[in-house]
């Protein structure tokens, strides 16, 4: 008998069987209502390497984070650590980080702490992001239209063709090296607009180790929580 998914869903809509491998190494089938478990098993064994190859793949990734709730002592993440959250009785209206301690938040922000959050991040990102680009432009003799910080989810960050800069706020979350990779890696944009051999040379005499970098964030970056 071939080895079992860790979980099937049966969907009445769906009119044909397919199989998903999700970050972690969670096997799901997604089946028609009805199915039997024989068409089930045969389906499973036709498709055995392709599911043995795709989760050892995807056990290396971390499986995505849960939402963020906002408790006493939900850990927060800021460069690449996380940092423990604490509800004051009293204090600032906004979010803040004290060293050594963690996260502050007043009880009766709790309700608005992603946007505090938000704002904390953004603001963290814009200055992070603002020297990294200063420094590595500054040493190779690149031009920056603007920086921006933007909300976005799935991109890290952004060039433009007039050399204008989008970099995610959520990068207040990635460690400090992984920081300096995405910023590298836009800034050697405003020289090569795309992904040809050139840029790729060009990002590695800037950041040797880019390849590091970039490999954290593709196993690690679901791990960060949605908010």
């Amino acid at each position: 008998m071939p080895q079992q998914p860790d979980e099937i869903i049966y969907d009445r809509r769906r009119k044909r069987m397919m199989v998903q491998v999700l970050p972690g190494g969670k096997v799901v089938l997604k089946a028609p209502v009805g199915t039997s478990r024989r068409k089930i098993n045969s389906f499973l064994e036709q498709h055995s390497s392709w599911i043995a190859e795709k989760r050892a793949l995807m056990e290396k990734v971390a499986p995505p984070a849960q939402a963020l709730k906002f408790v006493e002592g939900e850990m927060l993440w800021l460069a690449g650590r996380q940092y423990p959250l604490h509800l004051a009785d009293k204090g600032a209206k906004g979010l803040v980080f004290k060293q050594g301690q963690g996260f502050f938040l007043v009880k009766t922000e709790q309700k608005n702490g992603a946007e505090r959050l938000k704002t904390f991040y953004r603001e963290y990102t814009r200055k992070a992001v603002t020297a990294e680009v200063n420094r590595l432009a500054r040493q190779w003799g690149l031009q920056v239209k603007s920086i921006r910080i933007t909300g976005a989810k799935r991109r890290w960050g952004s060039c433009s063709r007039q050399n204008s800069l989008n970099f995610s706020l959520r990068l207040a979350m990635v460690p400090p090296e992984a920081l300096e990779y995405v910023v590298a890696h836009e800034l050697a944009h405003t020289r090569y607009h795309d992904h040809s051999r050139a840029f790729w040379t060009f990002l590695g005499q800037m950041l040797p180790d880019y390849e590091v970098q970039r490999r954290w964030l593709k196993q690690n970056g679901l791990r960060l929580p949605d908010f």
